[in-house]
């Protein structure tokens, strides 16, 4: 299916525009407007407010994103968003803005999330075709690759962690462009799964490169976790082509899942467990992760139903105002987030509405997987936007990024979510390959 509307202007006018805003809608998820800003995942300040350069460009490119979604987009496409989940969602945004002891604040932070949102969207929706969206990606991901690698040859300083009184371990990482290494890990995994995708779709050379790029970037981050996951997730979703069944790499997902559980989580409860955790990694508190878990189910329980608000735990009065915790490995009074997005989703949205977001985020891709797969012509895109899911899920133990305003891996995150959701009810090769739209099949979203 053509997700463009082929009325306006010439074909290849539409074709150049669709495909140019499409990968410049990538390089700035993946860029953003202000490069090179370092920051420590521990500050005596606590939360940053975010950069006003990246704010009101944010702001300027929803407004360009929009406008272009509404003049090229297929309104079949944009309809496709009216689903009871994404619905429920903005709902759920709009209840905490309402509600929000800061409500201007909440309100700021909730439009940069939508409009990050609307940017990944587009990417995938404005190409008119499979062809084209290839195009895009790979323009988009080498622009960042460009960004990073050559970050490390002009500002070196930069692009690698210096000496960081709280991180001082981090000390000659890479982490390129982006502000942490810990976010400089995770994107250039899910770059490295698109050059995957390119290498399996017909790309065979410009793949590889983006693809080992990627992959190198991640073993430079030091990064033990993301190296980790990366293949896991890969052979996970591969595991649909050896079977030829979907429902081989959704329950090795859920397999996963439940073991990521068990040594993460479980390890706070099972002395044995956290043992073999130390054997296998040699710290059986994930580099302190397990202090701010504890203390996170404590509180869950404080604000059960509907939690404590979005963006409305770390960096507040609810964890600041504490005592210092003396024993603990860190002191979680000023940390940035939780170090785990189920447990923050849980913290902030409670049960009610962290349910719904682990439902779209996390749960519905699933099923759309399965019923993308189902068409021919979608399986490999599926398969890489379900890479994405899946890498995600497993990171989400160990990192938070959910409705995380215009942060890199939480645009990557909702991308992927977009991609099945549109692959699910289209015919995506058909746009190139001239053939009549399919008719949508059930989905969930």
């Amino acid at each position: 299916m053509q997700l463009a509307r082929p009325e306006l202007l010439s074909a290849g006018v539409l074709r150049g525009m669709a495909i140019m805003l499409s990968a410049l809608g990538l390089a700035l998820m993946l860029i953003s407007l202000q490069p090179y800003v370092s920051v420590s995942m521990v500050s005596e300040n606590g939360v940053s407010q975010g950069s006003p350069i990246n704010q009101y460009g944010f702001l300027a490119a929803g407004l360009v994103f929009a406008v272009a979604m509404m003049s090229l987009a297929s309104r079949k496409a944009l309809a496709s968003l009216l689903t009871p989940g994404f619905l429920l969602l903005g709902l759920l945004l709009a209840y905490n803005v309402a509600t929000s002891p800061g409500s201007d604040q909440a309100l700021r932070a909730v439009i940069l999330t939508v409009i990050g949102m609307f940017i990944a969207f587009s990417v995938i929706v404005l190409p008119r075709g499979e062809r084209d969206f290839q195009i895009a990606l790979m323009l988009g991901l080498l622009a960042a690759l460009a960004m990073s690698y050559g970050g490390l040859v002009v500002f070196p300083d930069l692009a690698t962690h210096g000496y960081d009184a709280y991180e001082p371990q981090h000390a000659g990482l890479w982490r390129g462009h982006f502000s942490h290494k810990n976010i400089a890990g995770p994107v250039m995994c899910v770059v490295a799964i698109c050059g995957l995708y390119l290498m399996r779709s017909g790309q065979g050379m410009i793949g590889f490169v983006i693809f080992v790029a990627g992959a190198l970037f991640v073993v430079q981050t030091g990064s033990k976790t993301t190296s980790g996951l990366f293949p896991v997730a890969i052979l996970i979703v591969m595991s649909a082509t050896i079977f030829g069944r979907a429902a081989a790499a959704i329950l090795l997902t859920l397999m996963a899942l439940a073991t990521a559980y068990l040594f993460t989580i479980g390890s706070l409860y099972h002395p044995r467990i956290s043992y073999l955790v130390l054997d296998f990694l040699g710290d059986q508190t994930y580099t302190g992760r397990t202090t701010l878990w504890e203390f996170s189910l404590s509180r869950i329980m404080d604000h059960p139903w509907f939690g404590f608000g979005l963006y409305n735990f770390w960096g507040t009065g609810n964890v600041l105002g504490l005592d210092k915790p003396f024993e603990a490995a860190w002191d979680y009074r000023y940390i940035i987030h939780g170090h785990n997005n189920y447990l923050d989703i849980l913290l902030n949205l409670g049960f009610v509405g962290g349910g719904l977001l682990i439902w779209v985020l996390f749960i519905g891709p699933m099923f759309n997987y399965a019923r993308a797969r189902r068409n021919p012509g979608n399986r490999k895109l599926a398969d890489m936007f379900f890479m994405i899911i899946v890498f995600m899920s497993l990171l989400s133990f160990l990192e938070t990024f959910f409705l995380a305003r215009n942060d890199p891996i939480w645009l990557m995150h909702v991308f992927a979510v977009f991609g099945l959701h549109l692959l699910a009810r289209f015919d995506i090769s058909a746009g190139t390959a001239g053939q009549p739209p399919r008719r949508p099949s059930k989905a969930y979203g």
